[in-house]
This record gives structure tokens, C-alpha cells and sequence, in this order.
């Protein structure tokens, strides 16, 4: 498996040099930045060039776009411009809750959103992907709703969250209807349950989740990944979605047990 930090398990608001040193001390050599961590993007690649840290993949945020002002298209110029500075080969703009729109308008806004900035991608040296979201309020979730997305929106590709897609179909059919656009993925474990428990939240298919380091949850993430295609595993970077989330262990020793664990799968 080739792994990637994904540096806001470490801390949004802390500085780069923070996710640098967890994925020095988890042998980890890739990262995805997760936001530039209120750093220049050009002194974000040096810092990771100098710590030999390879960047594979770049994420931001549409929250502009989520809550409905005039001006979110200067949002998404400025993500891409800050990934190309980053030669991030993978840009990834997940598709949250929109403010005022049920599940039904959230699907259709976002849709519509994704044909237009992926043509702007176009004019960039990256690919640009969606991923699953995991919330009752999720309005992309679904295999069939993510290749509605990918059929409207040519070039377009997946980043492939198994964890999420759980919340409101069986990922193992999703990732089959997906499998031939998925260029990265994320993996993290959950704690399910039937009813409301503490620390949990809501999900689309009724029930509720906590978050858990990985290896100690309910997904049967081994038996996932073993049906994942030979050259996707060859090929493609995988993020550790994780960490101690009881605070028990801290953060860089927790992905570094999880790095150990998972490195030879």
C-alpha cells in the first residue's frame, strides 16, 4: 500500500512543519495537504521537498459555494492555482451540506458545480476528483450519484473513500461501478451503531457512526482491499484518514501503528 499523510489529521491550524515531522517519524513519504496550512503554497513545496516528503494529492474546500455567496468562483481559481504551485498531480473539492438545499438540491447544485470547474481544471496540469461524504446531510454519497456526477462532468475522477461511501450503500458495489476513474484513496474505520451513542453522528442509511483508529473499527477494511485492482494498488496513494481519536495515544504515534500495520498490504 502506498501511503500518504493527510496532514489534517495531524492539525488544520498547526503549521506544516508539524505534519512534516508525523510522516518522518511514520516512514511515511507522501502527503496530502489538506489546505496549506496558512502557508505561502510556493514555501509549502519547498518545505516538502526539503523533508523529501512527495506531494501526491492537494484538498480544499468549496465553503463558499456551500454557503451560497457571489464571489465562490475566486474560490476554486485560487485552489488551483495554489495546487499547481504544489504540483499536486491530484486535486480533490469534497461535496458537503449546501446551505439552504435539501439532499435533492444539494445533488443537483453540486453537479452543476463540478461541470464547471472541471473544465477550468482543464487549463491545469492536475486531475481533479469528489469524494464520497459521510453526513446525513451528505447530498454525494452513492456509487450511482458519484458516476451521475463523473457521466455529467467528462475528465473528472474519484477519490475513493470507502469509510464514507458505507454511510449509505455498500462500497463494495460502489467502488465496482466507480473502480475505472478512482485515482486516489482515503481510508479511515468506524465505530456503528443503531441509535445516537456518544461521540457519534448521523449517516444516510439511518444509523450513526464514531470515528475510530483504523484496525479497531467495524469495517472490514483487509477484505476491501483485497479486491481492489492490482495496478490501483500499485499505482495509486492511499491517505490515513486516522488516529487515536480517544487521545490515549498521540496522533504521530497512533498513524505511525497504523502506517506499520498497513504498509504491506
Amino acid at each position: 500500500m502506498n501511503l500518504s499523510m493527510m496532514s489534517c489529521m495531524i492539525g488544520s491550524s498547526l503549521p506544516p512543519s508539524e505534519t512534516i515531522e508525523a510522516a518522518r517519524y511514520a516512514n511515511i513519504d507522501a502527503v496530502d495537504w489538506i489546505t496549506c496550512h496558512n502557508t505561502p503554497a510556493k514555501e509549502l513545496k519547498k518545505m516538502s521537498d526539503d523533508a523529501g516528503l512527495k506531494i501526491v494529492a492537494y484538498t480544499d474546500f468549496a465553503w463558499k459555494f456551500q454557503d451560497g455567496r457571489e464571489d465562490w468562483k475566486d474560490e476554486y481559481r485560487t485552489i488551483f492555482d495554489n495546487a499547481a504551485a504544489l504540483n499536486a498531480p491530484v486535486v480533490m473539492i469534497p461535496p458537503f451540506a449546501i446551505k439552504g438545499k435539501d439532499l435533492k438540491e444539494g445533488f443537483k447544485a453540486w453537479k452543476d458545480y463540478y461541470c464547471e470547474v472541471t473544465e477550468e481544471a482543464k487549463k491545469y496540469p492536475f486531475t481533479l476528483t469528489l469524494e464520497s461524504t459521510g453526513m446525513a446531510t451528505s447530498p454525494v454519497v452513492t456509487g450511482e450519484e458519484v458516476l451521475e456526477i463523473l457521466q455529467a462532468a467528462p475528465g473528472l475522477k474519484v477519490t475513493f473513500d470507502e469509510g464514507n461511501t458505507s454511510t449509505a450503500c455498500d462500497p463494495l458495489k460502489a467502488y465496482d461501478l466507480l473502480k475505472d476513474h478512482v485515482v486516489h484513496f482515503h481510508l479511515k474505520d468506524w465505530l456503528i451503531y443503531d441509535s445516537p451513542a456518544e461521540g457519534t453522528f448521523p449517516n444516510r442509511d439511518g444509523r450513526h457512526r464514531a470515528n475510530i483508529i483504523i484496525g479497531e473499527g467495524m469495517l472490514d477494511l483487509k477484505a476491501f482491499w483485497d479486491i481492489v485492482l492490482p495496478e490501483q494498488k500499485k499505482n495509486c496513494y492511499v491517505n490515513l484518514e486516522t488516529f487515536d481519536f480517544t487521545g490515549k495515544t498521540s496522533k504521530k504515534e497512533s498513524i505511525k501503528k497504523v502506517a506499520d500495520l498497513l504498509r504491506n498490504w
